[in-house]
């Protein structure tokens, strides 16, 4: 199975930087598409059915917390993470409310970004929901 990945994210630069630490080839991963923000990303959301998406938190026009909450009404069982520049626990807890799959503070590592993609792949393939 191919992973289909979306990233919103208002940063160009923080949607390169997380590209280039993910191993797509190597782990079966696509980047199936990209938006600037949480309306943009509700309009390609059905022509790219994706099975995860990187959203930041803080975005212009929509920001990544209401996305998800609007986005889990029509799709739930996409995998949202959110990657922020903000350790704030407030944000977290807001995450964690509206759904979010995990929380990855920004600069992204490589590990730790492919282990929660390697996790929401085993999930949706076994249907076993695996804590790591």
């Amino acid at each position: 199975m191919v992973l289909r990945v979306m990233m919103v994210d208002s940063s160009y630069e923080a949607r390169r930087d997380i590209d280039s630490k993910i191993k797509w080839v190597e782990n079966d991963f696509e980047l199936v598409g990209e938006a600037n923000n949480g309306e943009e990303a509700l309009a390609l959301l059905p022509h790219v059915s994706p099975h995860v998406i990187f959203t930041e938190i803080r975005m212009p026009k929509m920001d990544g917390i209401t996305f998800i909450e609007t986005a889990k009404k029509r799709w739930p069982d996409i995998k949202y993470v959110i990657v922020s520049n903000y350790d704030n626990f407030e944000y977290l807890r807001q995450a964690m409310r509206v759904g979010a799959y995990d929380y990855i503070l920004k600069p992204v590592k490589a590990e730790e970004i492919n282990q929660v993609l390697l996790r929401a792949k085993f999930e949706i393939e076994t249907g076993i929901r695996k804590f790591f």
